[in-house]
C-alpha cells in the first residue's frame, strides 16, 4: 500500500536510575517515532532508536537518513540495502501497516534482572521468585557475578538463568565464572566474550548452552551450526531487515534452536512493533520475549500503549506531510 501521510517526532523519556550500556551511562532514551497513513487511513508506526554502546550508527545519523527518506518519498520506491538498522526496521514494520494489540502480551516474557547484587535480589524475591530469569553479568568483578548466581540458585533451586554478558569478558574470567557456578541451573549465556571462537570452545568445554546476540548484528555473519548452540537472541533494531530476520528464524526452526526477541530498550511503541513481530512467527520455533525492559523507564511518557497517540501529541514533530 502506497503512503499518503507521514509524521516523525522525537522523543526522550528519562530512566527510573542511570543504566550502564557497554560502557556508556545513561540517564535518558532518546529516539523517534515513524508514523505513516495509507490511502485507506490506516496508521502505522515504526521506532527509530539507536542503542548507543551497540548501534552502528548514532541518532543524528538515524535522524538524517529518515528525513531523506521521506524527502524522497517514502514508501513508494524499493528500499535501499545502505539503510541504518534501526532506519531499515522501523520503515518496514510500518509499512507493514499491522495492528497493535492494546497492551504488551505477557505470555513467554522472561523477567529481565540487572544491577547491583542486593538489587537483584530484591527483585528477583518482589517477583516471587519464577522459576526462570534473565540476568546481567560482566558488569562487576567476576567473582561478584558467581555470588550473586548462586545466591539466587539457592533460594529456588528450581531456578534456570540465562545469563547475558554481553562480550564483557575475557576467556579467562568466563572460565572462571563457568567452573564456579552450577551449570545445571544455566540454561544458555549470551555471548560471554568477544570471540565467537572462544565462545565455542568454552561452550564445549564446560558443556553449556550458547546464546548468539552481537554475533548475529553484523552482515558479513554466516551461521554454520555447532551442537552447543541452543538460542539466537533477536534484537530486530540492531540487526535491521526483515529479511535477516526471517533468514535467522529459518535456521532456528532447522536446527530446533530457542528464539527470543528482544528489545534495545525502546519505548512502548518499538515494543509493541516487536511483539507483534514476534506473533507472526508463533509455531515455527520456540519463542519468548526479551521485552521486560520499560519498567526501567520514569513512568509517564511512552510508557502505556493507551496512551500513544496523546503522547504524539507532546513530542517535537519534525516532519509532517
Amino acid at each position: 500500500m502506497q503512503t499518503k501521510h507521514a509524521k516523525l517526532f522525537a522523543y526522550q523519556i528519562p530512566f527510573r536510575c542511570p543504566l550502564n550500556f557497554n560502557g556508556q551511562r545513561l540517564t535518558v532514551r532518546n529516539g523517534l517515532i515513524l508514523q505513516l497513513q495509507n490511502n485507506q487511513g490506516h496508521s502505522s508506526f515504526g521506532e527509530i532508536a539507536p542503542l548507543p554502546g551497540f548501534s552502528v550508527e548514532t541518532l543524528q545519523q538515524a535522524q538524517e537518513q529518515i528525513l531523506a527518506l521521506l524527502n524522497s518519498g517514502i514508501g513508494n520506491r524499493p528500499l535501499s540495502d545502505n539503510l541504518y538498522p534501526s532506519v531499515r526496521f522501523a520503515v518496514e514494520s510500518a509499512l507493514r501497516y499491522a495492528p497493535f494489540a492494546k497492551q504488551l502480551g505477557n505470555e513467554h516474557v522472561i523477567p529481565l534482572l540487572q544491577g547491583d547484587n542486593q538489587s537483584v535480589i530484591k527483585h528477583y524475591q518482589a517477583l516471587a521468585m519464577p522459576t526462570i530469569i534473565k540476568l546481567k553479568v560482566g558488569r562487576q568483578r567476576v567473582q561478584q557475578d558467581i555470588a550473586l548466581f548462586n545466591q539466587l540458585t539457592s533460594l529456588n533451586s528450581l531456578l534456570i538463568i540465562r545469563c547475558d554478558a554481553n562480550q564483557a569478558w575475557h576467556s579467562k574470567q568466563a572460565s572462571h565464572f563457568f567452573a564456579n557456578i552450577n551449570t545445571q541451573q544455566l540454561d544458555y549465556i549470551e555471548e560471554p566474550t568477544a570471540s565467537f571462537t572462544d565462545n565455542l570452545l568454552l561452550a564445549k568445554q564446560y558443556q553449556i548452552g550458547l546464546a548468539l546476540d552481537e554475533t548475529l548484528h553484523s552482515s558479513s555473519f554466516h551461521y554454520q551450526h555447532h551442537p552447543q548452540i541452543k538460542a539466537l537472541i533477536l534484537k530486530p533494531s540492531l540487526i535491521g531487515s526483515l529479511t535477516r530476520l526471517e533468514h535467522y528464524i529459518n535456521i532456528a526452526q532447522q536446527q530446533t534452536l530457542a528464539v527470543s526477541i528482544s528489545s534495545s530498550f525502546e519505548s512502548i511503541v518499538g515494543l509493541l512493533q516487536l511483539n507483534v513481530l514476534a506473533d507472526s512467527y508463533k509455531g515455527r520455533c520456540a519463542i519468548s520475549l526479551g521485552l521486560d525492559t520499560v519498567k526501567y523507564f520514569q513512568s509517564g511518557l511512552l510508557t502505556d500503549p493507551r496512551h500513544i497517540e496523546q503522547d504524539l501529541q507532546t513530542l517535537e514533530c519534525l516532519w509532517n506531510k
